[in-house]
């Protein structure tokens, strides 16, 4: 019951769930969700937290504070599909070195999978509709969130195939 023993489906879902969580740490920390350029010497940028001006090369950050329902929302989401692909990554752990023979733990794991998934792309969606007529452009962050919502998509379904045992030792 040991590393040697589990999937590769089960190694390949722990893979990916380590890059889904990765990506959604910078998704979720780097402030560059948007960014506008106003005029050659002055611009905007910000993420979930922090938003930044810089003005003829003088470059200023401050928190967000007050913040619009709808943002809100977003940053909830977002820090609880991190949550759960943390809670996912531990479970894995668990599954892939202690307790390989324990199939409610994969199935747990799975779930967990989907639901950091579904929360992730929520609070994308949230962000897309409410943010497209007042930040004009979408930014880096934005889009390695999205990434991270499609790895721990495919980080469940990985392990939904070990669930079901499609996965042979390797």
């Amino acid at each position: 019951m040991g590393f040697g023993q589990s999937s590769l489906f089960l190694k390949i879902g722990f893979i990916l769930i380590i890059v889904a969580l990765v990506i959604q740490i910078l998704g979720v920390a780097l402030p560059y969700w948007y960014q506008k350029e106003y005029s050659s010497s002055v611009s905007a940028n910000g993420g979930l937290f922090r938003f930044c001006t810089e003005i003829s090369n003088t470059k200023s950050c401050s928190n967000i504070e007050n913040a619009s329902d709808w943002w809100q929302a977003v940053q909830a989401f977002e820090i609880i599909g991190l949550l759960i692909l943390v809670a996912s990554l531990v479970l894995c752990i668990i599954v892939l070195f202690i307790k390989n023979d324990m199939k409610v733990l994969k199935l747990i794991n799975w779930i967990l999978c989907f639901c950091a998934c579904g929360f992730i792309i929520i609070g994308i969606i949230i962000y897309g509709a409410e943010a497209s007529g007042v930040l004009e452009e979408y930014s880096g962050a934005f889009a390695i969130t999205i990434i991270a919502g499609i790895v721990a998509l495919v980080a469940g379904v990985v392990c939904l195939l070990d669930w079901m045992g499609k996965g042979t030792p390797a």
